[in-house]
C-alpha cells in the first residue's frame, strides 16, 4: 500500500488569492508534499466583478469553504494562513481538529480578544472605516498601504508585481474583526481551549500591517506552540526575500 503524501492547504490574506501563493507552492511540492491553493470566496473574479460580491461575505463564509475543502480532502493537513488567511486557518482548525495535523501562522490577523489598535495598523485601514456604511463596502487594495506597511521591505518590482493581481476584500470581514466586541455572532473568535494540535506561529520585525506583538499573544493562546521571529522580514512571508526563510521554518517545524 502506497502511503498517501503529507497535505499543506494554504489559505491566503486580505486582498490576495491562491494565486499569491505560487512561488510558496513551488518550494512545497519540491519538498514532497501535495499542496492545495484555495481562493477564498469570490477572490478568483476579475476585480470589478468581485467588487460588490465579496463586500458582505462574512467570515464565517470564508470559514465554511475551507472546511468544506476540508471534507472533500478528507484526511488530517497541515493548515497554513496568512494574515486574514491565519485567522480563518484557526477558525477552521479549532473547529475540525481531526482535520488538522497542525496549524502554521504566517503574520496572522487578529482573533476577538487580541489588542490590536497598533498605529501603523490603524494607518493601513482607517479610511475605509470612515466611510458610512463601511460594513457592507468593500475593503479597496492600496498602493501605498501596499508599500508602506505590508511589503515595505520588499523592492518596487515585487511590489508592482503584487499589486498588479489584487483584489477587493470583505468589508463585513473585516468589521467582525475589528468591532469583535459589537458582534452577536463572535466571527472572529477562536476556541483555543483543547486544542491540541502543534502551532507555528511565524512573524517579522518589519511587519507593520499585523505587528509581531499580535502573532506573538496568539502563540500564548494554544497550549502547544512556538513562536519564531523573523529579523528584518514584513508582512509578504510568502514571497519575494524572505519567502525562502519562511519555507524553510515551516519544513524544519514540520520535520
Amino acid at each position: 500500500m502506497t502511503k498517501n503524501k503529507d497535505i499543506i492547504v494554504l489559505i491566503h490574506g486580505t486582498w490576495a488569492s491562491g494565486q499569491s501563493w505560487s512561488d510558496c507552492k513551488a518550494l512545497l511540492l519540491d519538498a514532497g508534499f501535495d499542496v492545495y491553493c484555495p481562493h477564498l470566496r469570490y477572490h478568483d473574479l476579475p476585480f470589478q466583478e468581485g467588487l460588490n460580491a465579496v463586500a458582505s461575505v462574512s467570515l464565517t463564509d470564508y470559514v465554511r469553504d475551507i472546511e468544506q475543502l476540508l471534507f472533500e480532502i478528507n484526511q488530517p493537513v497541515w493548515l497554513v494562513g496568512h494574515s486574514l488567511g491565519g485567522l480563518i486557518a484557526q477558525l477552521v482548525a479549532t473547529k475540525n481538529p481531526a482535520y488538522c495535523k497542525g496549524l502554521i501562522l504566517l503574520g496572522p490577523a487578529p482573533m476577538a480578544g487580541i489588542f490590536s489598535l497598533y498605529p501603523t495598523m490603524f494607518l493601513a485601514f482607517y479610511k475605509h472605516f470612515l466611510q458610512w456604511g463601511f460594513w457592507k463596502k468593500p475593503v479597496l487594495p492600496n498602493k501605498d498601504v501596499l508599500a508602506k506597511y505590508c511589503m515595505n521591505r520588499q523592492s518596487v518590482d515585487v511590489q508592482n508585481a503584487v499589486y498588479s493581481h489584487l483584489v477587493a476584500d470583505s468589508g463585513r470581514a473585516y468589521t467582525e474583526m475589528v468591532f469583535w466586541f459589537l458582534d452577536s455572532n463572535h466571527a472572529s473568535t477562536v476556541n483555543t481551549h483543547g486544542f491540541k494540535a502543534p502551532v507555528l506561529v511565524v512573524s517579522g520585525t518589519e511587519d507593520k500591517v499585523v505587528v509581531s506583538n499580535i502573532a506573538k499573544a496568539t502563540a500564548k493562546r494554544y497550549t502547544n506552540a512556538r513562536y519564531i521571529l523573523m529579523q528584518g522580514a514584513d508582512h509578504s512571508y510568502a514571497t519575494g526575500r524572505y519567502l525562502s526563510q519562511t519555507v524553510e521554518h515551516i519544513l524544519d517545524w514540520i520535520q
